[in-house]
């Protein structure tokens, strides 16, 4: 039977405890038939080839033929199947892909949603990779109903503008986007820090702020406010809100299915499914083998 669950998905992984090696093993429950999940692989396929140059199907598209079902137990308790190609590695040594960003989780991570996981921690980051630009028309007049009327004439662009964001690595290993201060802003420039005593003042109006208004942020959110004031304010922000970590779930344990599409076995030699003749059958054989042999040497020797 497969490990109980650990009931983690109220955790973050920071939180759950050191993950052992998982191990192959049969898991709780059946898999599911094999032939409903081949329908679906193949309208699956059948979809990209319509949106995908027909040059680039042999690159792009899997072929079905070489793929191997799993499943896998996580760390929530859950137990989903998964697909890997012919020569492929476990599940656990893998890394499966977060569509978000089109970017790869850590090894042994995998995504399983919740709706009671955890609200998302902010993480250092930890390097910056590509950048892009996003053009924005100019905001309305009338504030959104999240933000407050007084502080959205603050926030408003009054004009169309143009923003640089930046794909970053968290220290997590997950993958976020960045808002540069600036288009020309690179990550060797570091970040822009706000006059001393600007900062000064700042703290003292958030913690005027915080004791009128308890409410005004969370908890996870003042500690942020608090360690960016002390660090100067700075712009971009070192730390980015990640939105993976609250979906992450450990791998602990996977179980073999077969092949998606099943293999055709080879069809034996007929030599081997011939019946073995009897003692008798053979020496007969080889008296008649032997006597051919003796009048083959007798006429080499009158040659």
């Amino acid at each position: 039977m497969g490990a109980p669950s650990t009931n983690n998905r109220h955790l973050l992984l920071e939180d759950r405890p050191p993950p052992s090696i998982p191990a192959l093993q049969r898991l709780p429950g059946k898999a599911r038939p094999r032939q409903e999940v081949l329908r679906e692989c193949e309208a699956e396929t059948a979809e990209m080839r319509g949106h995908i140059p027909r040059v680039l199907w042999d690159f792009l598209i899997p072929d079905l033929t070489r793929a191997f079902r799993w499943r896998v137990q996580l760390d929530c308790g859950c137990v989903p199947e998964v697909l890997t190609r012919e020569g492929c590695a476990p599940p656990h040594e893998m890394r499966w892909e977060e569509h978000l960003h089109g970017s790869r989780l850590p090894l042994g991570q995998m995504i399983c949603q919740h709706d009671d996981s955890p609200p998302p921690p902010y993480r250092v980051i930890a390097e910056w990779g590509k950048r892009r630009e996003v053009a924005f028309p100019a905001d309305p007049v009338e504030p959104p109903d999240h933000i407050d009327p007084k502080v959205w004439p603050v926030l408003r662009h009054d004009e169309p503008h143009t923003s640089a964001f930046w794909k970053v690595t968290l220290a997590c290993g997950h993958v976020e986007e960045a808002i540069a201060p600036s288009l020309d802003w690179r990550p060797a420039s570091g970040p822009h820090r706000t006059d001393p005593l600007r900062v000064q003042q700042m703290s003292a109006e958030f913690e005027e702020a915080w004791r009128a208004n308890p409410e005004l942020q969370t908890e996870r959110d003042r500690e942020h406010t608090r360690r960016m004031l002390a660090d100067g304010w700075p712009s971009p922000e070192p730390e980015r809100l990640c939105y993976t970590c609250p979906q992450v779930r450990m791998i602990l344990a996977y179980e073999r299915i077969g092949w998606l599409v099943p293999r055709q076995r080879k069809a034996e030699k007929t030599a081997n499914t011939a019946p073995t003749p009897s003692r008798s059958t053979l020496e007969r054989r080889l008296r008649k083998a032997e006597a051919e042999a003796e009048r083959l040497r007798a006429e080499l020797d009158r040659i």
